[in-house]
């Protein structure tokens, strides 16, 4: 009875243990976010740009939540990222296939781009369906420490791609617009 009582005090503090060293380790992982004027983006039929009755689909990043290891010999994180999108249609009961441009860039100081990778998440309407949400799963976006730059002064950043156009429209009638 007391060897089985030792063996679960070992265990639970084993398991206390674990968890002081996944929170350490989150402290050192970057934030992750979306940013706000790239989080939507409404796609139009070709010539009709800007106006309502032309739109084909609008998608919007609505959450993101990452995972990460610390290599701390090395001095770098490994992030993975899980992007929830929604996207809505007009009605209009057809099958449709679409895609939409999106970018994960990790930024020192909140301001300067190390690096900016280019992506594509591709999604289906069924007949008759007006919203859908899913999930795209973006893997390994590798942070390398530079001397002297502490862990917390790295961040990632994503959201969707847009032209000059889209960004326009996306400030004037999103969710963030006048």
């Amino acid at each position: 009875m007391k060897h089985t009582l030792k063996l679960a005090a070992l265990a639970g503090l084993a398991l206390l243990l674990t968890g002081c060293q996944t929170a350490k380790q989150r402290a050192l992982c970057p934030a992750v976010s979306i940013l706000a004027t790239t989080s939507n983006l409404t796609k139009f039929k070709e010539g009709l740009q800007g106006d309502p009755s032309g739109v084909q689909f609008t998608i919007e990043m609505i959450a993101v939540k990452p995972s990460c290891d610390v290599d701390v010999d090395e001095g770098t994180t490994d992030s993975d990222i899980d992007i929830t999108f929604r996207a809505t249609r007009p009605p209009n009961g057809d099958q449709a296939h679409f895609t939409a441009p999106f970018y994960v860039a990790p930024l020192l100081d909140g301001k300067t781009i190390l690096d900016k990778k280019m992506l594509a998440t591709a999604f289906t309407f069924q007949p008759g369906e007006t919203s859908i949400t899913f999930k795209e799963n973006v893997p390994s976006t590798l942070i390398k420490f530079a001397n002297g730059v502490k862990p917390y002064q790295y961040s990632i950043v994503v959201g969707l791609q847009l032209t000059p156009e889209q960004l326009t429209y996306s400030k004037n009638h999103g969710r963030f617009g006048p």
